[in-house]
């Protein structure tokens, strides 16, 4: 399942394996229902943050990788008791952590666990049309920019 915030993003998600997509407005609206989901990994959290831990089944687990929604969040503290809440960041893992990790995520790329997102490679030099075109929401996935030298 993927929630996606504009609908061209549909197509793409659902090319990353998520069977089903729910706009960002239908899950505010309830679409997910309560206690439906057991795990979560969430980039965005903001406002959707509190009906992603009332979907969360007891026992469920939400883990916060990005917070491009806003860190302020809200929800039922008692939901505490009943959920697991857990954030990742690379830029926290020390070396050996760090290995692991990549080692991990790249297993499971290998067996086609999961699926990498499509990317734009841009040099460099174009940081500032690089910027524009992610506010403007017309990249799927990531955008690397490159050292001119290897563009």
């Amino acid at each position: 399942m993927g929630v996606i915030s504009r609908s061209e993003q549909a197509e793409y998600v659902r090319s990353l394996g998520a069977a089903t997509t729910y706009s960002s407005q239908d899950v505010a609206a309830g679409a997910l229902g309560s206690e439906t989901i057991d795990g979560l990994l969430d980039t965005v959290a903001g406002s959707s943050f509190s009906c992603y831990v009332t979907a969360l089944r007891p026992g469920g687990v939400l883990s916060l990788v990005g917070a491009v929604g806003g860190g302020e969040v809200a929800f039922d503290v008692y939901r505490l008791l009943e959920v697991t809440l857990t954030g990742y960041s690379s830029e926290t893992l020390d070396g050996p952590a760090l290995r692991q990790a990549i080692g991990s995520i790249s297993e499971w790329l290998r067996q086609g666990a999961i699926t990498a997102p499509s990317r734009t490679v841009l040099p460099l030099r174009e940081a500032a049309a690089a910027h524009t075109r992610l506010e403007q929401h017309l990249v799927q996935g990531r955008v690397l920019l490159i050292p001119d030298s290897r563009t």
